[in-house]
C-alpha cells in the first residue's frame, strides 16, 4: 500500500538525512519513532506530497507520488491522504461544516453533507457543526481536525504529534477513535509520536535513529 525506497533528503545542500525503506500494507497501523531533530516531520511531510526527497520513491497505492504534477498531488492527496497535525489547522473564518465541506472539494469530490453528518456524529461533535474554530475548546478543535483527515476515506490517515497537549483522558479518546476510524474503513494508520501514552496500542514502529 505504501513504499518508501531509497529516500533521502537534504537541508541547504548539507546536512543529509537519510531513510530506511519501509513497506506497509493496507490497514496497518504503525509508529513513527524518533528523537527530536531525528527528522519525523521531515519523513511525514515526504510521505504525504508536502515536500519532495533529494532522491528516493515513495509509491501509494502503485502512485508515485513525485511523478504527479503540482495540481494531480492536490488531487491524490486529497482522495487518499488523511492528516491530523498537531495543531489543527482549520480556517478560522469558516465554521466546521464549511471547512469540512471545503475538504471534499479539494478532493475533487461533491459535497456530501451525509458523509459530514455521519463523520462528526462519530467524533461527538455534531453539535458543533455550525461553530466557528474560535468556539471550540482543545479537545473539539482536533476532533474536527480528525474528522476533516477522515472525511474522504483515505487510504492512508496519518497523524503527527496527535496527543503532545492533551491530557490522559482526551489522549486515551483520540488515540481510540483513530483507531477505529482506521479500522472501519481499512485505512492505514501512521502516528508520530514521542507520548508513551500511545504506544501501548501499537505492535509496530518504524525508528529514526
Amino acid at each position: 500500500m505504501l513504499k518508501l525506497k531509497s529516500v533521502s533528503h537534504s537541508y541547504n545542500g548539507k546536512e543529509v538525512l537519510n531513510f530506511s525503506d519501509w513497506n506497509i500494507e493496507r490497514g496497518e497501523k504503525w509508529l513513527l519513532l524518533g528523537e527530536s531533530g531525528s527528522g519525523k516531520t521531515t519523513l511525514l511531510h515526504i510521505l504525504t506530497g508536502i515536500i519532495s526527497p533529494a532522491r528516493g520513491k515513495v509509491m501509494i497505492n502503485e502512485t508515485d507520488l513525485y511523478k504527479l504534477s503540482s495540481r494531480e498531488l492536490d488531487r491524490f492527496r486529497g482522495r487518499n491522504i488523511g492528516l491530523v497535525f498537531q495543531q489543527p489547522h482549520l480556517i478560522k473564518s469558516l465554521t466546521v461544516e464549511e471547512n469540512l465541506k471545503l475538504a471534499q472539494t479539494f478532493a475533487g469530490l461533491q459535497n456530501d453533507k451525509v458523509r459530514i453528518e455521519e463523520v462528526v456524529a462519530a467524533l461527538g461533535i455534531g453539535q458543533k457543526m455550525k461553530s466557528y474554530p474560535a468556539e471550540l475548546s482543545q479537545g473539539q478543535l482536533q476532533r474536527a481536525s480528525i474528522a476533516r483527515a477522515v472525511l474522504n476515506q483515505p487510504a492512508l490517515l496519518i497523524a503527527d504529534e496527535p496527543t503532545s497537549s492533551l491530557d490522559n483522558k482526551n489522549a486515551k479518546v483520540v488515540i481510540d477513535l483513530l483507531l477505529k476510524l482506521s479500522e472501519s474503513s481499512n485505512s492505514t494508520l501512521i502516528i508520530s509520536t514521542h507520548d508513551d501514552r500511545v504506544k501501548e496500542a501499537f505492535s509496530k514502529e518504524y525508528v529514526l535513529k
